[in-house]
């Protein structure tokens, strides 16, 4: 069994994305002995594949709490992790059609409740925050103290800091099953031999449903397959993160542009998916022109799995159509002589939950256990706050943030509502 300084670990990480990877630097600096374990090399989920947008800006109120606090770490995570993740504050431009401006408008006074400094902004304000942009709206907000970062350097500068605090990082380690002794969670078995701890994190973000399944744990969780694209180095446009209806982009300091089509994506349609949709249905009307329903060959993958157990590791597919179409509108958005040409297209696994919301928990009913997934797209941003978060739950304390509406159990009391994001 693997130790840390000689130890064996008091708690086991599932999943090396950012949210297990600052969960482990969290508890590392508190001396608590960590074992982190990823099937593949950290960040080969969704952590290191988004925009990269690090936003307060049209949250759902229940996480802004979380991510005012994350937002502050991230202005000094450079320093604190020793480590460049090229963090710009340039804000959060959020762009809305007719069929949405009421909502953005509530929204700004939601935020402006919350302490944040977000604000209308009329077509002049655009043009000087984003010079040329061509995107037609009817309201915009803008939240200046948003920013961006390198999701791949930001996902590393934590994985290297875990280790810096003490935490023994395992890649190359597939969790098979969770183990338990009565209800209590006592370790983890992997393919590698079981691994035992006090406390076992379940953050294996779209893994984390079939990890939990193997307990008579209940999860409600699609796999959302997001398209993302870059564009070869154009000179400088803006250092403002936009969103739009059907497009979203942020410029690099290395002058590419990450764009894709602004939330959703395509659901792969699977004998999971058919079982989960009565938890989903209200959440794919409220999100219908964002969210595709395909069938493909990952139907076929998930049921050679469900029957067999072998675990079939496949790249995540772009889809052609979402690629041509964002860069389409990339194009149309932005002046002409920037002669926007894109490099390479690439896609992730969003851990989507019926509300949105993410499960950040440390469930009664099963000792041993912490839960920290589903967070829908949005868990780049909150990574910072949620590490300390889950070693709050860890060592049983009151985390700083109130985490009532993220309980596992909200699904099974039916206590769980449409997202309520704007974004």
């Amino acid at each position: 069994m693997p130790t840390t300084k000689g130890r064996r670990p008091d708690v086991v990480i599932v999943g090396g994305g950012i949210i297990g990877l600052a969960t482990a630097y969290e508890l590392g600096r508190e001396g608590i002995a960590v074992a982190l374990l990823d099937a593949d090399v950290l960040g080969s989920g969704q952590s290191t594949r988004g925009w990269g947008f690090v936003r307060q800006q049209g949250r759902s109120p229940q996480e802004l709490s979380m991510m005012r606090a994350a937002n502050r770490r991230w202005s000094g995570l450079e320093d604190e992790l020793d480590e460049k993740i090229e963090w710009v504050q340039g804000g959060n431009l959020a762009l809305a059609g007719a069929d949405a401006a009421e909502k953005y408008v509530t929204w700004a006074g939601i935020g402006t409740e919350h302490g944040l400094d977000t604000r209308l902004v009329d077509p002049f304000e655009v043009q000087e925050l984003v010079p040329g942009l061509r995107l037609p709206h009817d309201t915009a907000i803008y939240t200046s103290s948003d920013g961006h970062a390198d999701p791949v350097s930001a996902t590393r500068a934590y994985g290297e800091a875990a280790a810096r605090a003490g935490a023994v990082v395992l890649t190359g380690w597939r969790a098979l099953a969770l183990e338990r002794r009565g209800d209590r969670v006592i370790g983890v078995h992997t393919d590698h031999g079981p691994l035992r701890a006090e406390t076992v994190v379940c953050a294996a973000g779209a893994g984390s449903r079939r990890l939990l399944r193997t307990a008579g744990i209940r999860l409600p969780q699609n796999r959302v397959r997001g398209t993302v694209g870059l564009t070869a180095p154009v000179p400088p446009v803006s250092t403002t993160s936009v969103w739009a209806p059907g497009l979203a982009f942020r410029q690099r300091p290395d002058g590419r542009m990450i764009f894709s089509t602004g939330g959703g994506g395509d659901v792969d349609l699977t004998l999971d998916t058919l079982l989960q949709a009565p938890h989903f249905m209200t959440a794919f009307l409220h999100n219908h022109r964002r969210m595709r329903l395909r069938v493909n060959a990952e139907a076929l993958r998930e049921l050679r799995h469900r029957f067999t157990g072998v675990e079939v590791s496949t790249e995540p597919c772009t889809s052609p159509a979402l690629a041509r179409r964002s860069l389409t509108r990339l194009r149309a958005a932005l002046p002409s002589q920037l002669e926007l040409r894109a490099e390479r297209f690439w896609a992730g696994v969003i851990d989507a939950t019926p509300d949105g919301l993410p499960v950040l928990d440390r469930p009664a009913e099963h000792p041993g256990l912490v839960v920290a997934t589903g967070f829908s797209g949005h868990g780049f941003g909150l990574a910072p706050a949620v590490g300390e978060v889950v070693a709050a739950l860890v060592n049983n304390a009151r985390p700083d943030h109130d985490v009532h509406p993220f309980r596992l159990r909200r699904f099974a009391d039916g206590d769980y509502r449409a997202p309520t994001a704007i974004l």
